[in-house]
């Protein structure tokens, strides 16, 4: 009996100290987010945001080793670009699809307007959540996961931006839909492998369980907010 207790108080105590540690990693990111921001270079960190993108594409293994091994977040800077370009293509879209339409003004349709900015930002924070509550073998901060989640992402990203193509000839739709769809799917493969690097699992056998256990736990809090309205 007092070996049952003593632990079931360890793993009490085990989840308290998540608990804090997850707190603490939130509160640092933010920081991260602030500290960042104030020190961006519009014209010199995009030129080297377009390079880290095309880093990604010419050398996609590499490109998410470096981010694993690099403790100064200076990657993050990138990141944090690449997701309000996708905000802002969002929020363009959506924007100029209602005011079309005339219903812009129309509460209920603004809301969906913030729900479609908000997505990318929440979409992101989700899955970078529930990886690093996962990663417990190989302690990342959770400032390095989103960055790797946002560069898995950029595919999806470069789709939205494509995707505004529909706003000056909706001709064009059919293409950029079919686009999207298949940015989707490399994005999704940039992730297994984004996340495998993390984890540092050399077999697919053994960290396949794992991506699907993080997707499949991302979906269910994904259909959770859905169904909330909040995405």
């Amino acid at each position: 009996m007092e070996e049952n207790n003593s632990e079931n108080k360890q793993e009490k105590q085990e989840v308290v100290v998540d608990k804090e540690e997850l707190k603490n990693e939130t509160v640092n990111t933010v920081n991260q987010v602030k500290d960042t921001i104030k020190n961006v270079n519009i014209k010199n960190d995009a030129k080297e945001t377009t390079g880290f993108v095309k880093s990604l594409f010419t050398n996609p293994f590499e490109t998410f080793e470096k981010i694993v091994k690099d403790n100064s977040n200076k990657y993050f800077k990138y990141a944090l670009i690449l997701i309000i370009v996708w905000m802002v293509a969002r929020f363009v879209s959506s924007a100029v699809s209602y005011s079309a339409l005339a219903r812009i003004s129309s509460w209920k349709n603004f809301t969906s307007i913030l729900r479609t900015v908000a997505f990318p930002l929440i979409s992101v924070v989700v899955l970078g959540l529930v990886t690093f509550l996962l990663n417990q073998k190989e302690k990342k901060s959770l400032v390095s996961i989103l960055t790797l989640v946002i560069t898995a992402k950029i595919p999806t990203i470069i789709a939205s931006v494509v995707s505004l193509l529909t706003l000056i000839s909706y001709k064009v739709s059919d293409i950029t839909s079919a686009f999207s769809s298949f940015c989707s799917v490399i994005s999704t493969v940039l992730t297994y492998f984004a996340l495998k690097a993390l984890f540092k699992e050399e077999g697919n056998s053994k960290f396949l369980k794992t991506f699907i256990a993080i997707e499949g736990i991302y979906y269910v809090i994904y259909a959770v907010l859905s169904l909330l309205r909040l995405i």
